[in-house]
């Protein structure tokens, strides 16, 4: 019997983190979209349903030592690198188990959960384990439980699903082959065809652009994406009636700035968006106004909306805290109707009191500087400034934080770089999530480790020192610096604003 149900199994997935996944973020959804956040606001008890590698789910494990973490992954290798970490992070609030979906769902389980994420997996995986993810949330959630899950929709696939259609069946005309091997044909193949004008590309430019984006891709995550048997794409209809058997009500996205309709939807459409009265059809408006093809959505179990004073007193629960250094920020968002700025009179005080410390939302709001509408000001911006990953939100605690099982995770991975592999994500405990760590970022995390981090100078020398160990060069512009000098040179010069700027707010964040 073939146990891996038509998903790719020879090649493990990548490892990374998705701060959507993360209670803290669920909850700064809901609130977005003036919704309750229900458990997910001060979790005790989080479950991953294919977690991948682990990464992920071990960094919020790390970055949340007092809540009890669990996740189900049928992956023999998925599981034992997620062990991996676990040992080697010393986490005793993480346990991870080798099962299906259909296992976990027979070993049933009481409604002990408070939040709960489905990353990815859903749209690829076969209808009968889409079956026991419904059921597995049925059991496990508690009521007022949130759910994050995301899956590929309509309409955005509409001219783009040939293309995996035809990779699938690359893959099962050559069913003897390894699938970075069948991937390699299918890509081949594939740009012979666009190469030659075949009339499917020659009518579809955008599926021209997105082939050439797949060739860029990693490939590992492209044989996961494009080389399961199993792949359904999903009206946010749909998913609505799939959650609805697990007794589940949509709350709203977690990309969060999808939550504000004058950033979802142009001028021009925004009244038939308004003439819509039903919440399902209005969602699907907004899928077809930005022609959508992957959704992260936030489901709650049995969570009612809010009152204006619940709304505003659980805001005050929040704070805020920058991620990027404040020099490096712009005020230009990328958003479903394009490129928006943000106001300069309210984004730059924001930003500046945030520069110097993790502000309260009370704290901000009673900046002069936000106008009449205080409220509704300082809550687009946060969502803006949140949604472009430039800002955590915070959920306050009167109790200490425990930075140790972050910063011995940070330590693990700082090691694992050492030895050739590298993740690009660091536990940050203050906000109970993870922050972004470039490859550079990294170089200078391991000699601050080693000790020779003080300056840019002596951390460049030590960083090459390292390169050199395993077999790499420093790049600059996709180009190889093979001179040592020059090599030493770029380093220094962007290890300077690291140390300088990025550090700080690092360790402000508990990360180091």
């Amino acid at each position: 019997m073939d146990w891996t149900g038509g998903y790719v199994a020879d090649i493990g997935y990548t490892a990374g983190f998705y701060p959507e996944t993360t209670p803290s973020h669920m909850a700064f959804a809901a609130l977005s979209a003036s919704r309750s956040p229900g458990r997910a606001l001060r979790p005790e008890r989080v479950l991953e349903l294919g977690f991948g590698q682990g990464f992920g789910l071990a960094l919020l494990a790390a970055a949340n030592p007092q809540v009890k973490c669990e996740g189900y992954d049928f992956n023999p290798e998925h599981v034992a690198h997620a062990r991996d970490l676990i040992k080697g992070a010393g986490l005793s609030n993480l346990e991870v188990s080798e099962a299906s979906f259909e296992e976990a769902a027979l070993r049933g389980g009481d409604n002990n959960v408070d939040a709960i994420a489905v990353h990815g997996i859903f749209s690829w995986v076969s209808h009968q384990a889409q079956d026991a993810i419904v059921t597995i949330v049925r059991q496990r959630l508690q009521p007022n439980g949130l759910i994050y899950i995301s899956y590929n929709c309509m309409p955005g696939w509409a001219a783009l699903a040939p293309i995996k259609l035809f990779m699938r069946e690359v893959k099962r005309r050559n069913p003897g082959r390894s699938s970075d091997r069948q991937l390699a044909l299918a890509l081949d193949l594939m740009g012979k065809l666009k190469d030659g004008n075949a009339a499917y590309f020659a009518a579809n430019p955008a599926a021209v652009q997105h082939l050439n984006h797949l060739l860029q891709q990693d490939r590992t995550y492209l044989a996961h994406e494009y080389l399961d048997e199993h792949w359904d794409l999903f009206q946010f209809s749909d998913m609505v009636m799939r959650m609805g058997e697990a007794k589940l009500a949509y709350v709203c996205s977690a990309t969060v700035v999808e939550n504000i309709d004058a950033y979802a939807v142009p001028p021009r459409l925004l009244p038939a968006l308004a003439a819509t009265d039903d919440p399902v059809m209005r969602e699907t408006v907004r899928d077809y106004v930005a022609n959508k093809r992957f959704r992260r959505d936030v489901y709650a179990r049995g969570s009612a909306g809010m009152t204006a004073a619940e709304h505003r007193r659980i805001l005050s629960e929040f704070r805020f805290a920058l991620t990027v250094p404040r020099n490096t920020m712009t005020f230009k968002f990328l958003t479903p109707v394009g490129e928006v700025m943000g106001i300069p009179q309210i984004y730059e005080p924001v930003a500046d009191l945030l520069a110097n410390k993790i502000a309260g939302f009370d704290e901000l709001l009673a900046m002069p500087s936000l106008g009449n509408a205080k409220l509704g000001n300082l809550l687009d911006c946060l969502t803006m400034l949140v949604a472009s990953g430039r800002v955590l939100p915070i959920v306050s605690t009167s109790a200490p934080v425990d930075v140790g099982p972050a910063q011995r995770f940070n330590k693990l991975i700082v090691e694992k770089g050492r030895a050739g592999r590298t993740y690009r994500h660091l536990a940050a405990p203050v906000a109970g999530t993870g922050v972004a760590a470039s490859d550079l970022a990294l170089l200078v995390l391991l000699a601050l480790f080693d000790g020779r981090g003080d300056d840019a100078a002596m951390a460049a020398k030590h960083a090459l020192a390292h390169l050199k160990t395993v077999g790499k060069l420093p790049m600059r512009d996709g180009k190889l610096l093979t001179e040592e000098t020059e090599g030493l040179r770029f380093l220094e010069e962007s290890f300077h604003p690291i140390i300088q700027d990025v550090i700080p707010l690092w360790r402000r964040l508990g990360v180091l």
